[in-house]
C-alpha cells in the first residue's frame, strides 16, 4: 500500500466520524435539517431536553423531516454494532401511532429503518443501535436520514440529538415506544432493562370476586406493618431532608407550558450533565421525599402541591410508565424513598387528578410485573433486585385502589420472593447451597448487608398471614443469615472477600434486626418451638439495644448465642473461616470460577493480591481495632500472600475498565473435619494481563488446628527480575506502647529494621497477641512509616505500621516457606508451642503438603497431583486437587473428610447458571474397610488386600464419614 493510499483511507476514516454531534438546538436550526410536504421545522421555547429550546416539527400526513450528512457514513462490521442515534421526543397527547425513521443510501435505498411509537404523551428517549434496527441492513453506506410523518395532522419535538453515536449505552431500554429495542434486555444479567418485557406478563392468578373478612384482615395487617415500619425511624419531618426538597425545586424550576412543563431536564446518569442544571433520579427522590415528609408530618399546603407538581412534571419528563429513559440501569439505588414515602401519601395520592399516571409510574419501575409470574429460575442480580426494588414492589402493591387486586399482588409478589429464595445456580447472583451470596458473579458481603435486611423486612411485613414465603425459602434465608454471621466478626467481614470496598462494608442495623424478623418467622431449627431459639440468640448476641424483639427474646430466656467457633467452608468463594474465642480467620484464593478481586476504574485499584492466600486475622471486632487500615498501607502485603512487590503504579488496575481476574487453576478452597478445625489449599498462578507475570506461580497451604495454623508454601516461581517476590506474614498498624512487637522475647517500640537471616527458628509477636515460629531464612521484620496511595483517587496516604515477610528474592526458582501462627494464645499454649514440636511436616513438595497436628491427631492433606505415599497408614493413592482429612477416633475407626473444592462448572464466562456438577473421588485405602454408617456419597469396594473408595463431590464441600477396620 503506498503512503497516497494510506493517507487517502485515514482521511476517509476521519471524515466518516468527523460529524457525529450533539445538537441542542439553541442557537438555529442546522442546515442539514430540512422539511418537505408541507411539513414545517421551527425552534420552540414551549418544550426542551436540554437548554431552553427544542426542535417543533409540524407534519401533515406523509410529511417527511430529511436530515443530510456531511460525507457518507459507511458501516462495517464493528460500527453496525456498535453505533447508533440517540434523541429525546415530545409528544402532546398519546396516539396510537408512529414516527418512522430510516437510514438512506446516496441511491435512495433504505436499509435500516426503525418506528418509535407515540402512544404516551411527554417526553420519551429514543436510542437504538444499528444492530436493533429493522431493514434488510444490504448496503451499508448511509447518506442520509429521514423522519417520516404518520397519516393525519400533529406535531412533535425533538431534542438532544446525536448522531451517529460511537458507542452506543450497552443498556439500552425497551420500553413502550421502542419494544423490540436491544436483544440484550432477554439476557439473564440485565435484570434492569426487562422492566417492559415484564410489563407484558399476565398474572396467572386469578383476580377474586370478593375478599371475605378474614383475607381483608390479613391485608390490613400487612398495610399497618408496611406504615409502622415506614415511619418508624421518622417520627417528624426530618428538617435537612425538607430544605433539600425546597432548594432542588427551586433550583429545578419547574413551570406549566402547553400540555406539560419546562424545568430542569430529568435524565439518566449515564448523560447527565449537571454543569448545565441537569436533575436525575436522586433528585426526584429528594424532591419527593422531602415533600412528603412535609407534607404529612407538618401538614404544609405547600409542600402537598409541590409533591404533586413534581410527580406531574417528573411524568411529563419521562419517569412513567412504559418509558425506559434511554438507560434506567441501577436507578433503583436512586428511587427507594420515591416509594417509602409514597406509602405515607397515599391517601392523598388516590384522591389526587393525575391518581392513575401516578400509580402506573411507580407500579412499572417497581418492576412489580415480573411477579405476575413466579420467579424466573435462572434469572441473574438478585440481590440488587431484592435490596433496591422489594420495599418498591411491596409499596407498589398495596398501592392498588382495588382491594382485591391488592391481594392478588401481594399473592404473586410473595410467590415471586419465595421462589426467588432458592439456591441459584453457577455463579449468577443469589445465594448458593453453602450459604454465600452471590453478585457480580462473586461472593459479595458488600452487597449482602441490605439485602437480607430488605427481604427479612418483607418476612416481618408478612409473618402469620398467608402472604408469608414458605418455609423453604426461609431455610434458604436463614442459610445466608448464618453464613454472614459466620464470616463476619463482630460486623465486619476480611479484605479477601470485600469485593471493590477493601476497608469497608459491615452488617448494619436493620441486618442485625432481620436476625429478629426471621427468627419471629418460625422454628426454622426443626425443634418445633414458637420460634427459632438459635437465630434469636444471634440476634442477642449482635443487637446492642434493647428492642421490643430482644426483651421478648430475653423473657422466653434467650441468652446471646457466643461467637461462631470452629472452620467454616465456602468455596463457591474460595474462602475458609477459621474462629475460635473472639477472634477470626479469613483464607482467600480465586479459580476459574472465582474472581481473585473486583477491580474498577475508580475502586480498589491496588487490590489485586486480595486472594493470593491471604490469611487475614481479625483479634477485634473490627478492622481498624484489628490493625487495618488504608492510611500508609502497602497494597502488596496482606498477610498470607505470596506478591511480587510491585510499585502502586504497577499493581495499579491495569485495564480501563473492570478487572475481575479469574485463574486458570481450579484447585484452591478449604475444607473441614467435625466442623471444627480445617485447612485451605491453592495452587497459585496470575493471568496475563498488563503489568502481572503470567508465569508466577506458588503452592500454598493452611493447616488449622485448635488456634494454630501451619503455613507452607512450595514451587514458588516467576521470571519477574525487576521486584521481589515476598511471602506475608503480617502487616498492622503500630500504636507506641499498645501493639509493641517482640522478636524472640526482644520488645521493639520505635522505628527498625532486622533482617534474620540465621536459620535459626525466631518468635516474632506482631503486637495484636499473634505469634510467628518461623526459621531465620531472608526474614524482614520492621516498624516504619509507609507511604501509600489511596484505593479510589490515588492520593498519598501514611501510616505507621509494623510488619513481617519472607523474602524469595526476585525471580524466584522453587522457593519455599513453613510458619506457623498462634493465635492469641495463653501463656501456658505458646510456652509449650517454645519448646516442644507440635507438628509434623509429612510431606511439602510439588505433589503434596500433608500435616500431622500431635494435639488432635489429625492428619490433613492438600493433594495437588496424584499422590502415592510410601509410608502413610491410611492413604495408598489419591487423585490430583484433593484435600483430605482423617482422625483415628479409636483402634478400629477412622474419621474422614474428603473435599474437591473445584466447582466443576464448564462454562468461563462472568456469569453462568450452568451448575456446580458432581464429580467422583477414587481413593485407594491400605487394608480391609467398610462404612461406620451408611452414607450415599461415599462407597467402598475391595481391590485385593486394600479398599476402594469412591466419594461424590460437588460445591466444593467436604464429605464426611466414619470408617471402620474389617478382621
Amino acid at each position: 500500500m503506498t503512503r497516497k493510499h494510506l493517507l487517502f483511507i485515514l482521511a476517509l476514516l476521519c471524515s466518516q466520524v468527523s460529524f457525529a454531534q450533539f445538537i441542542g438546538f439553541e442557537t438555529e436550526i442546522p442546515k442539514e435539517f430540512t422539511t418537505a410536504d408541507k411539513g414545517k421545522i421551527t425552534l420552540s421555547t414551549q418544550y426542551y431536553k436540554e437548554g431552553k429550546q427544542s426542535l417543533k416539527w409540524d407534519f401533515r400526513s406523509g410529511s417527511k423531516l430529511n436530515v443530510s450528512l456531511e460525507q457518507p457514513l459507511i458501516l462495517d462490521e464493528r460500527m453496525e454494532n456498535s453505533y447508533g442515534i440517540t434523541l429525546w421526543i415530545y409528544n402532546e397527547a398519546p396516539q396510537q401511532d408512529s414516527i418512522r425513521f430510516e437510514f438512506l443510501s446516496p441511491q435512495g435505498d433504505v436499509s435500516y429503518w426503525f418506528s418509535f411509537q407515540l402512544a404516551s404523551a411527554g417526553w420519551r428517549a429514543c436510542w437504538i443501535g444499528f444492530q436493533h434496527m429493522k431493514g434488510d441492513k444490504q448496503n451499508k453506506e448511509i447518506a442520509s436520514y429521514r423522519l417520516i410523518a404518520p397519516e393525519r395532522k400533529g406535531r412533535i419535538f425533538l431534542d438532544r440529538l446525536t448522531f451517529p453515536v460511537k458507542k452506543m449505552n450497552d443498556r439500552t431500554t425497551p420500553d413502550l415506544q421502542m419494544p423490540y429495542n436491544n436483544s440484550l434486555s432477554y439476557r439473564d444479567l440485565w435484570h434492569w432493562c426487562r422492566v417492559w418485557q415484564w410489563e407484558q406478563y399476565k398474572y396467572d392468578i386469578p383476580l377474586p370476586s370478593t375478599l371475605n373478612q378474614a383475607e381483608k384482615n390479613e391485608l390490613r395487617t400487612v398495610e399497618q406493618r408496611l406504615t409502622t415500619a415506614t415511619a418508624l425511624d421518622i417520627q417528624k419531618a426530618p428538617k435537612e431532608a425538607v430544605s433539600k426538597a425546597y432548594n432542588v425545586f427551586q433550583k429545578a424550576n419547574i413551570q406549566r407550558s402547553g400540555t406539560g412543563f419546562t424545568g430542569a431536564p430529568i435524565l439518566t446518569p449515564d448523560e447527565l450533565d449537571r454543569s448545565k442544571g441537569e436533575i436525575s433520579w436522586n433528585d426526584l427522590e429528594t424532591m419527593l421525599s422531602g415533600f412528603a415528609y412535609d407534607a404529612y408530618y407538618n401538614h404544609s399546603s405547600t409542600a402537598l402541591k409541590n409533591y404533586f407538581t413534581v410527580w406531574d412534571f417528573a411524568i411529563d419528563q419521562g419517569f412513567a410508565y412504559g418509558s425506559g429513559m434511554g438507560t434506567n440501569h441501577h436507578y433503583g439505588y436512586q428511587v427507594r424513598k420515591i416509594y417509602t414515602t409514597a406509602w405515607l401519601m397515599r391517601d392523598a395520592i388516590w384522591k389526587a387528578p393525575n391518581r392513575d399516571n401516578i400509580l402506573s409510574a411507580l407500579i412499572f419501575w417497581s418492576a412489580l410485573s415480573e411477579t405476575r409470574k413466579p420467579y424466573q429460575y435462572g434469572r441473574d442480580e438478585l440481590l440488587d433486585s431484592w435490596h433496591t426494588l422489594l420495599m418498591a414492589k411491596t409499596v407498589s402493591a398495596l398501592l392498588l385502589t382495588d382491594e382485591r387486586e391488592r391481594a392478588r399482588a401481594l399473592k404473586g409478589l410473595s410467590r415471586w420472593v419465595s421462589t426467588s429464595l432458592h439456591y441459584t445456580p453457577g455463579t449468577i447472583g443469589g445465594i448458593k447451597v453453602d450459604g454465600t451470596t452471590f453478585h457480580h458473579g462473586g461472593f459479595y458481603p458488600a452487597y449482602t448487608t441490605g439485602v437480607l435486611a430488605m427481604v427479612g423486612q418483607f418476612i416481618a411485613f408478612t409473618n402469620q398471614t398467608e402472604y408469608e414465603p414458605t418455609e423453604e425459602a426461609r431455610q434458604t434465608l436463614k442459610s445466608a443469615f448464618i453464613s454472614m454471621r459466620n464470616y463476619c466478626n463482630k460486623y465486619e467481614w476480611g479484605i479477601g472477600i470485600s469485593g471493590r470496598h477493601p476497608f469497608r462494608g459491615s452488617m448494619k442495623e436493620d441486618d442485625i434486626a432481620a436476625f429478629a424478623y426471621l427468627a419471629l418467622s418460625g422454628d426454622l431449627s426443626g425443634e418445633k418451638n414458637d420460634f427459632d431459639r438459635y437465630l434469636a440468640a444471634d440476634y442477642l448476641r449482635l443487637c446492642p439495644k434493647n428492642t421490643p424483639e430482644a426483651c421478648y427474646f430475653k423473657e422466653q430466656g434467650i441468652q446471646p448465642a457466643n461467637a461462631p467457633q470452629g472452620f467454616f467452608v465456602y468455596n463457591y468463594g474460595s474462602t475458609g473461616i477459621f474462629r475460635r474465642a473472639d477472634w477470626m480467620v479469613t483464607l482467600k484464593g480465586y479459580t476459574t470460577d472465582v474472581w481473585g478481586a473486583e477491580i474498577y476504574t475508580k475502586d480498589n485499584r491496588y487490590g489485586r493480591y486480595q486472594s493470593y492466600g491471604s490469611v487475614q486475622i481479625m483479634g477485634q471486632p473490627s478492622r481498624l481495632a484489628s490493625g487495618y487500615d488504608e492510611n500508609g498501607w502497602d497494597w502488596n502485603r496482606l498477610p498470607g500472600t505470596t506478591t511480587i512487590h510491585l510499585p502502586f503504579e504497577l499493581l495499579d488496575s491495569p485495564l480501563p475498565g473492570t478487572t475481575m481476574a479469574r485463574s486458570k487453576e481450579n484447585f484452591s478452597g478449604s475444607s473441614s473435619l467435625e466442623g471444627k478445625n480445617g485447612m485451605f489449599a491453592m495452587k497459585l498462578m496470575e493471568r496475563e494481563l498488563k503489568n502481572f507475570t503470567p508465569d508466577f506461580v506458588a503452592r500454598k497451604s493452611v493447616f488449622c488446628f485448635g488456634n494454630r495454623m501451619i503455613c507452607l508454601g512450595t514451587g514458588i516461581n516467576n521470571s519477574n527480575f525487576s521486584y521481589p517476590t515476598e511471602t506475608t506474614l503480617f502487616q498492622s498498624v503500630f500504636r507506641k506502647d499498645s501493639t509493641s512487637i517482640f522478636i524472640d522475647g526482644k520488645k521493639q517500640n520505635e522505628m527498625f529494621h532486622q533482617e534474620l537471616n540465621d536459620g535459626k527458628l525466631h518468635w516474632i509477636q506482631d503486637g495484636y497477641g499473634n505469634h510467628y515460629l518461623v526459621k531465620g531464612n531472608n526474614i524482614t521484620v520492621q516498624i516504619a512509616q509507609q507511604n501509600s496511595r489511596h484505593e479510589k483517587t490515588r492520593t498519598k496516604t501514611y501510616g505507621t505500621f509494623s510488619s513481617a515477610w519472607i523474602n524469595h528474592g526476585k525471580a524466584p526458582r522453587d522457593a519455599e516457606y513453613e510458619y506457623m501462627v498462634l493465635i492469641q494464645p495463653n501463656s501456658d499454649e505458646l510456652d509449650l508451642a517454645r519448646h516442644k514440636q507440635t507438628y509434623q511436616i509429612v510431606q511439602k513438595d510439588h505433589i503434596a503438603h500433608v500435616v500431622f497436628d500431635e494435639a488432635t491427631g489429625i492428619t490433613a492433606y492438600a493433594i495437588f497431583e496424584d499422590y502415592t505415599p510410601l509410608t502413610d497408614e491410611l492413604l495408598l493413592q489419591v487423585p490430583a486437587e484433593t484435600i483430605v482429612m482423617q482422625r483415628k477416633v479409636d483402634k478400629k475407626q477412622i474419621l474422614v473428610s474428603i473435599c474437591d473444592p473445584n466447582l466443576h462448572i464448564t462454562e468461563k464466562s462472568f456469569t453462568t447458571k450452568e451448575a456446580s456438577q458432581p464429580i467422583e473421588k477414587k481413593l485407594l485405602l491400605k487394608g480391609k474397610w467398610e462404612m461406620d454408617n451408611p452414607c450415599e456419597k461415599v462407597s467402598l469396594s475391595s481391590n485385593g488386600e486394600n479398599t476402594q473408595l469412591t466419594v461424590i463431590c460437588q460445591h466444593g464441600q467436604p464429605v464426611e464419614f466414619t470408617l471402620k477396620t474389617i478382621h
